[in-house]
C-alpha cells in the first residue's frame, strides 16, 4: 500500500513539474511585455505637458486622447486591452503621422474639444512614457516599405514596367493596363 502511495506522489511530482518547466520555458523564450497602465500614463503625460496646456486640458482630455491611441494600436494588433491575448509579433509599419491622424479622427467624431496641437504633444509626450515602460525597442534600420525594397510573392505591389506616363498615354503594370487621368 505504501508502495502505491508513494508512486502516485511521484507521478503527480513528475507531471507538475513538467508543466511548470513547460510554461516557464515559454515564458521565458518569449519578449517581456509591457503593461500599459492608462491611468499612470495620464499622470505621466499630465505632468510634462507644457504650461500652457495644462491650463487647456483636462485629466479626463488627456485620458480620451491616450485611450484613442491605445485603440489604434490595438486596431494595428500591437496591444491587447489583456496580458493573456497575442498580440502580434510581425514588424508593423505605418507612416509617422498615421497614428495622429486616427486620434485626430476620434477626437472630431467624439466631439473632444482639444486642438490638433494639443493631441500632437500629447502624443510626443506619451512616447516618453513608452520608452520609460520600456515598450519602445531599437529603431528599425532599412527601407520604410518592404515591398519597395524587393519583397516577392502575391502580396507585391504593382511596379511600373515603363517610362512614366504623359497625361492620356497607356501606363502598363505588372497585373493591369490603366489610362493616365491626371
Amino acid at each position: 500500500m505504501f508502495v502505491w502511495a508513494a508512486l502516485a506522489a511521484l507521478g503527480t511530482f513528475v507531471i507538475a513539474a513538467v508543466a511548470v518547466g513547460s510554461v516557464t520555458g515559454r515564458l521565458a523564450r518569449s519578449p517581456r511585455r509591457s503593461v500599459y497602465d492608462l491611468d499612470e500614463a495620464v499622470v505621466f503625460v499630465s505632468e510634462r505637458l507644457p504650461d500652457e496646456l495644462t491650463a487647456e486640458l483636462s485629466y479626463d482630455d488627456v485620458r480620451a486622447v491616450l485611450g484613442f491611441h491605445c485603440d489604434y494600436l490595438a486596431d494595428k494588433g500591437v496591444a491587447s486591452a489583456k496580458t493573456a491575448d497575442e498580440i502580434g509579433s510581425g514588424l508593423v509599419v505605418v507612416t509617422d503621422d498615421e497614428p495622429l491622424a486616427y486620434v485626430l479622427g476620434r477626437c472630431e467624431a467624439t466631439s473632444l474639444d482639444v486642438s490638433d496641437a494639443a493631441v500632437a504633444t500629447i502624443l510626443e509626450v506619451e512616447r516618453g512614457y513608452y520608452e520609460a515602460i520600456g515598450a519602445i525597442g531599437p529603431q528599425v534600420t532599412g527601407p520604410d516599405d518592404p515591398v519597395a525594397a524587393g519583397a516577392d510573392g502575391p502580396s507585391a505591389a504593382p511596379t511600373m514596367t515603363s517610362t512614366p506616363a504623359e497625361p492620356d498615354e497607356t501606363v502598363q503594370t505588372d497585373e493591369t493596363a490603366t489610362e493616365g487621368t491626371e
